[in-house]
């Protein structure tokens, strides 16, 4: 099945100034010149002379630019040399800030803004909104980068071919190939969508099965979607699913990490819960058997993020803000803390990101972009700090350059001059001064004191007497700018487009921003009956819902106004009946002692029990796989259980002997018309 994603409006202007193609929205520019710092290396840039000027240099294609939220400044770190070589003042963006480049241009993408700049005039223009007000996922490729607002499910595709895209619902993590087509995951609609370099639409040639988890990653440069579900590979490109590869011996979940690209033509896969990393051998070529997975276990942490190099893989630790990175077996070979702001408080909403470049070298930003570090393919680590390589800080201090001011300019001061010094101009006591023989011939006494006549005509040297005090630069525009008078907003009116799609007990509710009449948007609450949750998404999944049971649904806008004000906007009402194929819910079970093929360790024989599985209507005589998952431990038998079903299309069966208690559990059962999920028990204590 392949769908395709039109942009809205037919023309550019219905389309609006984002989804403009050749960039006409984009070339607007401000009066802010760049400023530009050049680190003097041979290697990355050829300039001469001491006074070279620097307005038309070009940053160099490869390399990562970093926002520094504290100087208002964009640096370009040359990934070879680790040397900043570049700079741009963008001020007035907030902690947070990424910045990507193609070839020809940079993008600082901040909250709400996007701001672009060339790279060859440094020229920056106007920040034009965004699509979300939400921190955007970046990525580059040769010739185009992107900002992908996960939540809000809107792309921007930046550069030579701009264009921005909005689709109802989440989008999963998106990969970019070589060739710049960019692949994103529809959790909503569970649809995998392709936008290649030169359209300007979205098309969806494959879709994931129901209540199938996982994530896109890149192998050699070919797509697969890793099914953490089904424990599978599938490779995808714009004719759909290709071939599919079986991931034995894992014990992989759908909360797991997958690394969006491959390391040596595996792919790294990190399961929080068991602090192990796998490295699942891809198959892709023939028709071999894929090897063995490797599986290392890592330090104790709180894993977040997993990225490769195509070399090495590299990790956040959240417990410990931590890098670590691994060769290309799994074999830890550095761990770096990541350099906090300077500022306290200082991107405090922020976290740090890995990111892979165009270059391929992966780089962790901290949380105010006042220090990168950028991973070399054999996993070493090296601190770069975002700022003017010529300023003081490091113990490299620029050599001196001799002053521009002719030692002239100071003769206002005699006794302060060197005795070596000759004056270039006679200072006027009543009688002109002789300066042009050796010293002492013809060369009558001065006065010190006696101030020269006004009614003389002063010398060329003392007459300009700005010159011995710089002209000063006009004043640049206050930054930040003075805070807006308080603004009387009133509440926001119903979000618009209300839809709901139902599924196996749950139902997914999207809609579109309404008129914020003046606020600014906090965030949405969604409400059912008592009970409700507030997103910053334009959809929201609500789960654990009874099939064939209508639920109705509000979803408001809470907005804030610049006077500090709270307002609840208007209610969009929608009613939802789930309807699922079969039914799944779990119990806590008859206690137990039994410890074969158990998961319940020695000690804990006290809060050891059964789980309790029913299903119904699911294939009659049917065999499914039933697997178990705990919140802290990951799963909880190693493989799970195949049942067949009775001539209704039942399983009633205790299974899993489990003692995870305080952690939520939950079973998925995997077959015909699956794979199904169950409601979430949390586990008491005997």
């Amino acid at each position: 099945m392949k769908r395709i994603f039109r942009i809205k409006g037919s023309t550019a202007a219905e389309r609006g100034g984002t989804a403009e193609r050749g960039g006409s929205a984009w070339r607007s520019r401000a009066a802010l010149a760049g400023v530009v710092a050049v680190c003097m290396t041979a290697t990355a840039l050829a300039i001469t002379g001491a006074g070279a000027d620097t307005a038309g240099m070009k940053f160099v294609q490869s390399g990562h630019l970093i926002y520094n939220s504290t100087l208002g400044t964009v640096f370009h770190v040359d990934g070879g040399t680790k040397n900043v070589d570049g700079q741009v003042q963008v001020p007035g963006l907030g902690a947070g800030a990424k910045a990507v480049q193609t070839d020809t241009q940079g993008f600082v993408l901040a909250r709400g803004s996007i701001t672009e700049f060339g790279k060859s005039d440094l020229q920056v223009a106007d920040p034009r909104p965004a699509p979300s007000e939400e921190q955007p996922t970046a990525l580059e490729a040769p010739g185009a980068a992107f900002a992908v607002y996960r939540k809000a499910g809107a792309i921007s595709r930046l550069g030579a071919e701009p264009v921005t895209i909005s689709v109802p619902g989440a989008l999963g993590h998106p990969v970019v190939t070589a060739h710049g087509t960019l692949w994103v995951h529809r959790i909503t609609s569970r649809e995998l969508c392709q936008l290649p370099v030169d359209a300007d639409r979205l098309s969806c040639p494959a879709e994931v099965g129901s209540g199938h988890a996982g994530a896109l990653t890149v192998v050699e440069d070919r797509v697969v979607f890793v099914d953490t579900t089904a424990r599978e590979l599938r490779t995808l490109d714009a004719d759909g699913f290709g071939r599919t590869v079986p991931i034995p011996g894992t014990r992989i979940t759908p909360e797991s990490l997958i690394a969006p690209y491959d390391v040596k033509g595996r792919i790294a896969i990190v399961e929080p819960a068991r602090n192990e990393l796998h490295l699942v051998d891809a198959a892709l070529t023939g028709d071999r058997t894929p090897a063995a997975p490797v599986v290392q276990k890592l330090p104790a942490g709180k894993y977040s993020q997993v990225a490769s190099s195509g070399t090495g893989v590299a990790l956040i630790d959240e417990s410990s803000n931590t890098l670590v990175t691994l060769d290309a077996d799994g074999r830890k070979k550095a761990a770096r803390p990541i350099p906090a702001p300077s500022k306290k408080g200082s991107g405090k909403a922020e976290r740090p990101e890995l990111f892979r470049g165009a270059d391929k070298r992966l780089y962790v930003d901290n949380a105010s972009g006042e220090h990168t570090m950028v991973v070399d393919d054999d996993g070493e680590v090296t601190g770069v700090e975002a700022r003017d390589p010529r300023e003081p800080g490091d113990g490299k201090r620029p050599p001196e350059t001799p002053p521009t001011t002719p030692p002239s300019a100071k003769t206002s001061t005699p006794p302060s001059t060197p005795p070596s010094r000759k004056p270039t101009a006679p200072l006027r006591t009543g009688e002109p001064e002789r300066t042009g023989g050796p010293e002492g011939e013809n060369r009558p006494v001065r006065p010190r004191r006696t101030p020269p006549p006004e009614t003389n005509n002063p010398p060329k040297t003392v007459k300009p007497r700005p010159t011995t005090t710089p002209k000063p630069k006009p004043s640049p525009k206050p930054s930040p700018k003075p805070k807006p008078k308080p603004v009387k907003a009133t509440p926001a009116g119903a979000p618009t487009g209300l839809t709901a799609r139902a599924a196996d007990g749950a139902v997914t509710l999207s809609w579109r921003q309404p008129n914020l009449n003046g606020g600014r948007l906090v965030h949405y609450r969604v409400t059912r009956g008592g009970s409700s949750v507030t997103t910053t998404g334009r959809s929201y999944t609500w789960s654990g819902l009874t099939n064939e049971t209508a639920y109705t649904f509000q979803v408001r806008a809470v907005t804030r106004g610049s006077d500090g004000k709270a307002m609840n906007g208007a209610a969009a009402t929608v009613t939802a009946t789930p309807k699922g194929l079969g039914r799944l819910r779990i119990a806590y079970g008859e206690k137990t002692t039994k410890y074969e093929d158990s998961h319940c360790p020695e000690g804990t024989q006290d809060d050891c029990a059964f789980v309790q599985v029913a299903a119904s209507g699911l294939e009659p005589n049917t065999t499914y796989l039933f697997r178990a998952f705990a919140s802290g431990w990951g799963e909880i038998h190693d493989g799970g259980y195949e049942v067949e079903t009775d001539d209704d299309g039942n399983v009633s069966k205790k299974m899993f002997h489990n003692a995870a208690v305080g952690q939520r559990i939950y079973v998925t059962a995997t077959g015909p018309g699956g794979p199904y999920r169950s409601n979430a028990v949390t586990w008491p204590s005997g």
